[in-house]
């Protein structure tokens, strides 16, 4: 969500006609639903979809059944994580798929069971119930953590998967990865399954997983582009984009550095856009062109998913191309201007999306990202202890003096000060 924001942001402000583009962040099996549009006729709510999981084949051939041909465009690849808040002292937790699917099940309470403790054997695990907390809604996350349990431990994990399940009484509901989030900080002695870039910005403790090698890995560890690189290897992995992709996973895959839970993100889109305005087809087609763009994977790293890999991303590409032959009547396809790249009298054309152009809320803000990131790297030498300290207290009469002078001498020492 905060991806699309930012990218839907920076369209608004770089074109030159006037743009209202939202993005309603529900989760994945809602932005399915709502792709369907059951109450609607089986009419699509929205212009686009957009999930972590694949269509489910119930929906596929519903939209089928409506006489709609839909595609399948990745966009980015990302991890699920299991984050907790047990007092270890800073250790790192951790389980196997096994434990892990007995503490989701409730059949493991304690953080001290022996089961955990003999993962652990080096870390001092608290006497202190484990509180499960898992998504409300349905979601992808749901769908890719229960998917890898069952795959690699049936025998434990017997609640069945998908995007929305019976959980066992006792646990606790999140609403979405920030619902989830907030509860780990605020509930000592929690667990959960998070998108692995929420669990990150919050600053949470993260259990390392077994892999499917045997090396126990974070998400910051584990090379989480590696799994769509395995699975790239075999022939015919990805079916068409207009074909069934409900079986399409990258979960538990081989290799030292694969995650075991990394999921694809997708667009849900209408492969013939005939009947959508023309105007709305023509963002869509720009919106999605960007994504896939250099400078939109880069934003995807930053909102800390991982790029597509080549082979995912020409695949992409060509889905999208495909939908260009059934476009409606008016439609002007929108072209971009690269920032570093100025197209002399080519870029002032009203159907150009110009990188020259942009407002000053996102000017202001990318500078308060990046004086945010230097403030967080002082405060990181400062706790290391590599930051040279110098404090004072007295009359106000010469702060301001005394505060341009500590200002240039900061400035010009060569060393953090």
């Amino acid at each position: 969500s905060k991806l699309f924001w930012e990218l839907l942001g920076l369209m608004t402000a770089r074109a030159k006609f006037a743009v209202h583009a939202t993005y309603r962040a529900v989760g994945s099996s809602t932005g399915q639903k709502e792709f369907l549009g059951a109450s609607n006729g089986n009419k699509a709510l929205n212009h686009f979809g957009s999930g972590d999981i694949p269509m489910t084949k119930e929906r596929y051939d519903a939209v089928a059944a409506a006489g709609r041909t839909m595609v399948h465009v990745p966009f980015a690849v990302g991890g699920i994580g299991v984050f907790h808040s047990a007092p270890v002292g800073g250790a790192t937790v951790d389980l196997d798929a096994c434990v892990l699917a007995k503490i989701f099940s409730a059949q493991i309470t304690m953080w001290d069971d022996a089961e955990i403790k003999a993962l652990n054997a080096d870390v001092t695990l608290p006497s202190l119930a484990i509180k499960v907390v898992h998504r409300g809604q349905g979601s992808s996350s749901t769908a890719g953590f229960t998917a890898y349990m069952l795959a690699t431990c049936p025998d434990s994990w017997t609640l069945g998967t998908g995007s929305k399940i019976t959980w066992p009484d006792g646990t606790n509901e999140g609403q979405g990865s920030d619902g989830m989030s907030k509860f780990i900080e605020e509930n000592e002695g929690a667990i959960g399954y998070i998108d692995a870039g929420h669990g990150h910005e919050h600053g949470l403790s993260e259990v390392a997983l077994l892999n499917k090698d045997g090396k126990y890995l974070t998400t910051k560890t584990a090379d989480i582009g590696a799994a769509a690189t395995v699975a790239l290897a075999a022939p015919d992995y990805l079916p068409a984009a207009s074909a069934d992709w409900s079986g399409v996973n990258l979960y538990n895959l081989g290799g030292a550095k694969t995650w075991p839970i990394t999921m694809i993100s997708y667009f849900y889109l209408e492969k013939d856009l005939s009947g959508m305005d023309a105007q709305s087809a023509a963002l869509l087609m720009a919106f999605v062109k960007f994504v896939l763009s250099e400078e939109g994977q880069a934003k995807a790293e930053d909102n800390l998913f991982v790029k597509l890999p080549t082979e995912m991303l020409t695949f992409s590409t060509a889905a999208l191309a495909s939908l260009t032959s059934s476009l409606p009547t008016g439609y002007t396809a929108l072209t971009f201007e690269e920032a570093d790249k100025t197209q002399i009298e080519v870029g002032a054309a009203g159907s150009v999306i110009s990188g020259k152009r942009q407002s000053y809320d996102n000017w202001a803000i990318a500078r308060l990202e990046s004086d945010m990131k230097g403030a967080m790297t002082e405060l990181q030498l400062c706790k290391a202890g590599r930051v040279q300290m110098l404090h004072g207290a007295g009359t106000t009469n010469p702060s301001k003096l005394f505060w341009e002078l500590l200002g240039l001498m900061t400035a010009r020492a060569k060393f953090a000060v």
